[in-house]
């Protein structure tokens, strides 16, 4: 019911402009398929897909790892905000995970961080080594900013530049944007058009710092000379008295109107859940340092088990097409793929 509401949400948005298409012959569209207890289903080929691009049927082919498909080129995005520190301590552990688990030897994978800005860290690499160096390269940022959609907008533009490849994006973060200049619309309309599946591990920094010991907070002001008041730590800086009660911390009270910014923005749209429906991926949340490497994991695994299908989508109208993937083996499946592609008119 969540991934319907958020393709209600996005879908129309992604209607209103037809300007991002490409002009493609042949669309890619990945496919993972499950039985009912969720284990992996490997032994499908093309008779066992009917795909429907609208309301027409399309004959497609199909390929898997063992039949032969395209490198995987990844990117993973970080989100590096101070208020990101406990899990940054996890991520930087991560790093030789990634050629083993996810690209093999034949992909490659970029590391990008983003807190205020957008910094890259590592193009593109199947050198394993230089890419675990570029985890432990990762810093905090200011404090509260995370523009995740400006770097999701970096990294598609980078992931174009990846010929013949199955184009991957993993986004490391809060399910949240926080001040980025790029829309939501616009950026799924990029990653649909660049053929980009997204994938997303996600946390909530409230459960996050209880799993770690660093400190999490703006950097203490410089120490400097206390006034007789700072001193007794009472108003008058005299002895403390019913009268003259000690002052209560700054830290220990509660900073109402930061804490109510926070809940408004919790009830904003939860930008992974939206940008993984409609490629194709899926969010696999996290707390602790187990949970991030079992998301390695299950992307690993799931990208090493999807089917590819690709078909060439003939006398396609301009503009966005809806698609769906349907198994017509007997039995029960759970499908999920790219909810459409774009088509834009043949250039005159």
């Amino acid at each position: 019911m969540r991934t319907a509401a958020i393709l209600l949400f996005v879908l129309p948005l992604i209607a209103q402009d037809s300007r991002f298409g490409v002009h493609s012959r042949l669309v890619l569209v990945p496919v993972t398929v499950t039985d009912a207890n969720g284990r992996s289903v490997d032994d499908l080929d093309a008779a066992d897909f009917l795909l429907l691009d609208g309301s027409r049927e399309r004959k497609v082919a199909v390929d898997t790892i063992a039949t032969g498909v395209a490198p995987i080129a990844l990117v993973i995005a970080v989100q590096s905000s101070g208020i990101s520190i406990p899990v940054l301590e996890k991520v930087r552990r991560i790093g030789a995970m990634i050629q083993p688990l996810v690209t093999g030897e034949r992909g490659c994978a970029a590391l990008v961080s983003f807190a205020e800005s957008v910094e890259w860290l590592q193009d593109c690499t199947n050198d394993a080594d230089r890419l675990q160096h570029a985890f432990h390269q990762l810093q905090p940022g200011k404090y509260k900013r995370a523009v995740m959609l400006d770097a999701v907008d970096a990294a598609i533009a980078r992931l174009g530049r990846q010929p013949n490849s199955r184009r991957v994006l993993l986004l490391i973060s809060e399910s949240r944007d926080r001040g980025s200049k790029a829309t939501l619309e616009a950026v799924t309309i990029a990653a649909e058009s660049a053929d980009v599946t997204m994938y997303a591990a996600t946390y909530s920094l409230m459960k996050t710092a209880f799993t770690s010991k660093a400190q999490v907070g703006p950097p203490p002001p410089p120490p400097h000379a206390q006034t007789p008041s700072e001193a007794l730590g009472t108003p008058s800086g005299t002895p403390q008295t019913k009268l003259n009660p000690k002052n209560i911390p700054k830290e220990q009270t509660a900073d109402l109107g930061a804490g109510i910014g926070e809940l408004l923005r919790l009830h904003k749209t939860n930008t992974t859940q939206a940008l993984t429906a409609v490629t194709g991926g899926i969010a696999f949340p996290f707390t602790r340092q187990k949970g991030l490497e079992d998301a390695i994991q299950k992307l690993g695994a799931e990208l090493h088990s999807q089917y590819m299908l690709s078909f060439v989508p003939e006398d396609s109208a301009p503009g966005y097409h809806k698609l769906e993937v349907r198994v017509v083996r007997a039995g029960e499946f759970r499908i999920r793929a790219r909810p459409g592609y774009w088509s834009a008119a043949d250039p005159q």
